[in-house]
Parts: structure tokens; sequence; C-alpha cells
């Protein structure tokens, strides 16, 4: 699961830049990049706002955070793949940047 990632791709989608959401959670330029890079996680609170910033909750940065290469066992993996193609695109899609 790569957290970072999908803060990372959230924020593009948003056209959200680096200081603009450091800014309005709280935390340092350097903090945030050190979650997106994986360097750090976020605890609870910093996800939540997080998530707020993006005006979403966080089960769907969990979501958007699946890597089915390394979070779904091979066995299962080719089914994922079928019923979800092109599963991070779809999940982008449900970010609206007029909501946030």
């Amino acid at each position: 699961m790569e957290v970072g990632k999908a803060i990372v791709a959230i924020r593009a989608k948003l056209n959200m830049k680096a200081t603009e959401l450091a800014n309005k959670i709280g935390i340092s330029k350097t903090a945030l990049s050190q979650i997106e890079t994986g360097k750090a996680r976020p605890n609870a609170a910093t996800l939540k706002k997080i998530a707020e910033a993006f005006g979403t909750d966080v089960s769907f940065i969990y979501l958007a955070a699946i890597d089915p290469d390394k979070d779904i066992s091979q066995e299962k993996r080719k089914l994922f793949n079928e019923l979800f193609p092109d599963f991070h695109a779809t999940m982008l899609s449900f970010i609206d940047k007029d909501q946030q």
C-alpha cells in the first residue's frame, strides 16, 4: 500500500501544489515531501487533514493507495485486474477539483 503515491496522485488531479497542501494541513513542505515519497507515514490526524483538504475521506486515500502487484495475492490479482482494469484511473475519476 503506497499512501504517499496516492496522496501525490490525488493532489495532482486537484491541481494542488505541495506547498498549498502543506499549508492547508499545517505541516511543513518537507514533512509532506517525506510522506509523499514514503519516507514517513502520516499519523491518523494528519491523514484526516489531508483527506479533508482533498474533499474526501481517509478510506478513499487508502483505496487509491492499493498496489495490486504488492497488496493483492497472486491468485486473486488476475480477477482483480479483470474486474478493475484501470483501477487507479477509476479511483481518481471520483475526485472533483470543484468540491475541495
